[in-house]
């Protein structure tokens, strides 16, 4: 057994705990959980970009637009219900999910019962939205947890998988892409059963709405520029859906261009990590308002090819923004649920937008008793000045916050959350600072240690470890990587991959995730001799 285990810890140590390819090593139960995220995920592309879920669909596009608009509200609808009752949710999360199941397979059926009755579509895959909010605020709470050391990597690798299974769609026929499409709501909502069990999620401590809010950081131009991106990538979908069908060349050309375009943004995101949240939306921006102009005069045969750019283009900020939204839970230790439903909710609220106006302007008989000529145009400029509007408050500054930005230097008010102080790539939730505070206001003072640093020492004190274990040890248990501790000690990679050895060896866990459990599973209550030591040996 001992054998297994130091094989596990050297294949670790080789690959490099946290390095550019760790976040692909994960446990098995950790990946059941991917498995759900990336299904429920390609459920999300099915039911919004194509017409799988619609059986034996024909050209209907005005039926079809009514089904997709039904799925993106019932969803919006879900997740601002969920936000509202985050406190109710969050204690309740197996009702939630059974609630979810309940929803989403009532819309199932009703898409396959009713799927002559054409005025049914909109109301059934309402139903289906519900379904799926309920669980995608679920999943965004399980990534924000336990993927919280390269969660953009996770998110941008969830994107990509999620793109690479839906091509599966383009070779099934229009008699059995339901059945296809189906497979998918089965897969996430069974590996969540799973993650469910695995993990108690039941059992995790619950943070209040009323700290969460306290310690949001994200200001509001960060959600208009989610809602500009959600509105261009609903704008051309929308412009696709009014004019192709799934099993279609344009449809074959954007699943390529979408996947190639997700293959980059993970590059770059196990690389260099350049292309950030605020950037992509300064690019964006005015991109998207040069690519949607030619919609105007360019033929209806090849409005797809804009229609397409405008999609692939919107991934850029919609998945920086969601990475970014859960990075920003993770720093903050805010709700999961409250933020992550909050967050997608404007996104979706953006999605619906962008298609109304597409629905509303390439429908090929036009709308209202105008020509398609009009509607088209009018619902080009429309879009146009949305964006431009968004864009002349999103680009002044930089909008979402980060490691440097979060760090709060100002005492917190009566009742509020503690000041936290934290250094760059910390979570927030691992250095709370003590809620003992000594009150002197001398000019060398010097803050008592966090409860954090006061955990790590109890652990090196209770296994023996040595003043360089020690520190190791602070910088594994905040999730470093040996290639930091390597950089940040000033010693080699062959010493630092040693001394965490040892310290596993020391403390008998096997993985950085078991030695952060350990630390924040160690009760400063039950450790007064130790903590007293600590504290002496602080001043």
């Amino acid at each position: 057994m001992k054998t297994d285990h130091d094989a596990e810890l050297v294949h670790e140590l080789i690959a490099g705990d946290g390095g550019r390819g760790e976040w692909l090593l994960v446990n098995p139960r950790m990946l059941v959980g991917l498995v759900g995220a990336v299904a429920c995920y390609a459920w999300l592309f099915l039911m919004v970009g194509t017409s799988a879920f619609v059986p034996y669909v024909d050209a209907r596009s005005a039926v079809i637009g009514g089904a997709h608009f039904g799925f993106i509200v019932g969803a919006a609808v879900s997740l601002v219900v969920t936000w509202l009752l985050s406190d109710f949710f969050a204690r309740r999360k197996l009702f939630q999910f059974v609630l979810a199941v309940v929803l989403t397979v009532a819309g199932c059926l009703a898409l396959w019962l009713f799927r002559s009755d054409w005025e049914w579509l909109p109301c059934a895959t309402l139903f289906t939205g519900f379904g799926f909010g309920l669980l995608y605020s679920l999943y965004g709470e399980f990534i924000c947890l336990y993927f919280h050391a390269s969660i953009k990597a996770y998110v941008l690798g969830i994107f990509l998988s999620a793109a690479l299974v839906c091509a599966g769609l383009l070779f099934a026929g229009a008699e059995t892409s339901f059945f296809f499409a189906i497979v998918f709501p089965l897969v996430a909502f069974v590996a969540y059963a799973c993650v469910f069990a695995f993990f108690h999620l039941d059992k995790r401590a619950v943070v209040d709405h009323k700290v969460s809010d306290s310690r949001h950081r994200v200001v509001w131009r960060s959600y208009l520029a989610t809602l500009t991106a959600g509105m261009a990538a609903g704008f051309g979908l929308g412009c696709l859906l009014s004019s192709e069908t799934v099993q279609s060349g344009a449809y074959g050309l954007a699943e390529v261009l979408v996947v190639a375009t997700c293959a980059g943004l993970l590059f770059d995101a196990c690389r260099k990590n350049r292309i950030g949240e605020t950037l992509t939306m300064r690019f964006f921006l005015p991109f998207a308002a040069v690519v949607a102009f030619p919609l105007m005069f360019v033929p209806q045969s090849s409005k797809f090819v804009f229609a397409i750019l405008l999609l692939c283009g919107s991934i850029f900020p919609i998945t920086c923004s969601l990475s970014a939204m859960c990075k920003h839970i993770v720093l903050c230790d805010l709700a999961p649920i409250r933020a992550f439903s909050f967050g997608r909710f404007v996104c979706f609220i953006g999605i619906a937008l962008g298609m109304a106006l597409a629905f509303g302007g390439f429908l090929h008989d036009g709308w209202g008793g105008f020509s398609y000529e009009t509607t088209s145009m009018a619902s080009v400029v429309v879009f146009m000045v949305l964006v431009i509007f968004s864009a002349s408050f999103v680009m002044i500054e930089d909008n979402y916050p980060d490691e440097a930005r979060i760090k709060r230097s100002e005492s917190p008010a009566e009742g509020a959350a503690p000041a936290l102080e934290v250094t760059p790539g910390t979570p927030i939730r691992l250095a709370e600072t003590s809620a003992d505070e000594s009150g002197q206001e001398e000019a060398d003072h010097v803050a008592r240690p966090g409860i954090f640093h006061i955990r790590c020492e109890i652990v090196a004190k209770r296994y023996g470890l040595s003043n360089r274990q020690r520190e190791v040890l602070g910088m594994l248990a905040k999730g470093r990587n040996a290639d930091y501790i390597t950089e940040k000690l000033i010693i080699s990679s062959h010493t630092a991959k040693a001394h965490i050895y040892n310290i596993y060896q020391k403390t008998g866990v096997h993985s950085r995730q078991e030695l952060m459990d350990l630390v924040e599973d160690t009760d400063v209550a039950d450790a007064g001799s130790m903590v007293r030591e600590i504290l002496e040996d602080w001043r």
